[in-house]
């Protein structure tokens, strides 16, 4: 009796023992490659050079088609951001955007990933100068074997005179 006791918890062990041994390989498995994460920040990067040259297919090529940006409290879609493209070339002939990203985390789980990171952009127009900050975030999906932004989160940090 007692042998067969401690053959029942033996073998609770053992499958305990195997079970946390594969979850561990798993999650270790499950680590963003630095070859990935370059990859998916490129989309970022690209979807700012966009912005930057004003222009909107170039930026509209790094989203998705239903894509969501929250942006100064209001919710936007791409026609939304290509309507400020369009009004930005515009206005101003001098216009300048120069971005700096400070990746933050960058993780990818099967068809979905996140990444999140410090925006700065130097912004010339009509002779003025400004520096924004922003603390953004974005979701992107993989679509026909290409990341796509889903979603793009910006919280303005600063701003300056």
């Amino acid at each position: 009796m007692i042998a067969s006791v401690n053959l029942k918890n033996m073998t609770r062990f053992l499958i305990a023992f195997i079970l946390i041994i594969g979850l561990t390989i798993s999650s270790k498995g499950q680590q963003t490659s630095p070859v990935e994460k370059e990859t998916l920040q490129k989309v970022v990067v690209g979807l700012f050079d966009g912005l930057a040259a004003l222009d909107v297919e170039k930026a509209k090529s790094f989203c998705t088609a239903d894509i969501t940006l929250l942006e100064s409290g209001k919710v936007w879609n791409f026609d939304s951001l290509a309507v400020r493209i369009t009004t930005r070339k515009s206005k101003s002939s001098d216009f300048k955007r120069i971005n700096k990203l400070d990746f933050i985390e960058t993780k990818v789980e099967g068809n979905v990933a996140w990444i999140s990171y410090f925006n700065q952009a130097t912004i010339t127009a009509s002779g003025k100068t400004v520096i924004v900050k922003w603390l953004e975030s974005v979701v992107l999906k993989k679509e026909n074997n290409e990341w796509k932004i889903g979603l793009l989160h910006s919280t303005e940090l600063e701003r300056s005179p």
